[in-house]
């Protein structure tokens, strides 16, 4: 049976010290952050006194670090490997699957430690796992040094809870396989770019590490986190530590590659450059060359999003839309001849449902670069999603009229969603009052959406025909990989 490999500690220091003289890159470059194995811990978390060993992966490509006594010790159970504790072993594998999948989505390889400027570099140039005891969390990812940049590029190595008790999960292979993708894939952000904006290094981490196991629940259960809040912006979690916000723009990604294919998202991890545009920018640059724009695809991922649960219709929409929650819908009284004023912000959505018997010819009056709207029919409480119409629209029957950011931009975005009977003049979409003017409130919403201040990309183009975004939203078909996934 496979034992620890046991370091010859002469032999590591031996060549630390050759790669420090022969490997140029490493010279200017600073050490980000020391490991729990060096005296001084790794953001407060050290091994100390303890005996430590380390087992390495069938691949070789990565080596899990454990401690042999004392708070970080991994749960002692021992039936996959002789001698050696399950959770080592299935964190092992859970880095090994990783790193496969990751590779066969052609992500670029990690950057090698292997000329660190660091006291130590877990003595290989495999990706290192430390298994730890966390307080309030069960994994991070930590850089160990940087190129200069931009984009800054850096090696790294990741903590991983080492029981997982009370974390949530079922078993410790649960926690293992659910947090080691997840921390792997911020390693292959750190190699895009390190300083990749949060909601997107949290919320693609998860969609990744679906990917590599599609049978864990990670995912799905941080979603409520974003459908409670559609009408916050994507890319503006709430302020202070709140992860499920963070965790739940995964299904933005899972999004793009439902609507496009599996490649979308490294398409846009590829086009992170020096000129710092920001995730939203280069999706929407990415997005161009696929002939649609960052505008229409929100417009059709708020669309999605109505259609979800109980409402998921029996075709279109997401492949799992019937596991997710359900977004809030606001009821109006069609009757009224102005059914809804309000305000939004950036990418954000806003869902009225109404029943329009008789018919009513719905309109929007709202700045068409801020903010574009769709009616949904629904039958037997199933939203219709093949039957999407843009505003101005006659409605007639049950309904959800979907109202969209489509502009990056944080401030206040006024529009009225207007009624009158079918045949009726209407009021148009002229420009809103006071659209564009500055944001001044950066707090909760009252009614719905408000300004918000974060950090954002410019603002997105301005939105194309939205005669043209139906013919994309009924055309567009394709082939869906089961994917979203991932952990802290």
């Amino acid at each position: 049976m496979t034992r620890p490999q046991k370091p010859a500690l002469w032999l590591p220091a031996l060549l630390a010290s050759a790669a420090g003289a022969f490997a140029p890159a490493a010279y200017g470059q600073t050490c980000e952050n020391h490991r729990p194995t060096d005296a001084d811990g790794a953001v407060g978390v050290s091994y100390g006194a303890a005996k430590v060993s380390f087992y390495d992966s069938a691949s070789r490509r990565a080596r899990v670090h454990y401690a042999l006594s004392g708070p970080h010790v991994p749960p002692a159970a021992s039936t996959m490997q002789d001698g050696i504790p399950d959770a080592v072993v299935v964190a092992a594998q859970a880095a090994d699957d990783a790193l496969a999948k990751y590779d066969e989505l052609s992500y670029v390889k990690l950057l090698s430690d292997g000329d660190s400027p660091c006291p130590s570099n877990g003595d290989s140039d495999a990706v290192d796992v430390y298994l730890t005891q966390f307080a309030a969390a069960d994994g991070q990812a930590l850089l160990d040094h940087c190129d200069a940049g931009p984009p800054k590029r850096c090696s790294g190595f990741v903590l991983v809870e080492n029981d997982f008790k009370g974390g949530g999960y079922s078993s410790v292979a649960e926690g293992m396989r659910t947090v080691v993708p997840h921390e792997l894939f911020h390693l292959v952000q750190d190699a895009y770019d390190a300083d990749v904006e949060r909601w997107w290094a949290e919320g693609s981490a998860q969609w990744a590490a679906k990917q590599v196991y599609p049978d864990l629940r990670d995912l799905e259960r941080f979603l409520p986190g974003y459908f409670a809040n559609p009408w916050r912006p994507l890319n503006i979690p709430p302020s202070g530590v709140v992860t499920d916000f963070l965790y739940a723009t995964a299904i933005w990604p899972v999004f793009l590659n439902e609507r496009f294919d599996v490649s979308i998202v490294r398409q846009i991890f590829e086009g992170f450059g020096p000129d710092r545009a920001g995730v939203l920018p280069t999706t929407d640059l990415v997005l161009q060359a696929q002939g649609s724009s960052l505008a229409q695809e929100f417009l059709q991922f708020a669309a999605y999003n109505a259609a979800t649960g109980a409402r998921a219709p029996d075709s279109g929409g997401y492949a799992n839309a019937a596991n997710y929650p359900l977004v809030p819908f606001k009821a109006v009284d069609a009757s009224q001849a102005l059914l809804v004023q309000d305000t939004g912000s950036g990418l954000g959505a806003f869902y009225y449902s109404l029943t329009a018997d008789p018919a009513v010819e719905l309109s929007l009056d709202a700045d068409a670069t801020r903010t574009a709207a769709l009616w949904l029919p629904m039958a037997d409480g199933k939203v219709q999603l093949d039957q999407a119409a843009p505003l101005p629209v006659v409605a007639e029957g049950d309904g959800v009229v979907v109202v969209a950011g489509q502009s990056t931009s944080r401030t206040d975005a006024h529009f009225k969603l207007n009624g009158a009977p079918s045949g009726s003049e209407t009021t148009g979409s002229a420009g809103s009052p006071g659209a564009g003017t500055a944001a001044t409130d950066a707090g909760e919403p009252k009614s719905s959406g408000c300004s918000f201040s974060g950090n954002t990309g410019q603002s997105a183009p301005r939105n194309g025909a939205l005669l043209g975004f139906v013919v994309i939203l009924l055309g567009r078909r394709r082939a869906r990989s089961r994917l979203a996934k991932g952990p802290r």
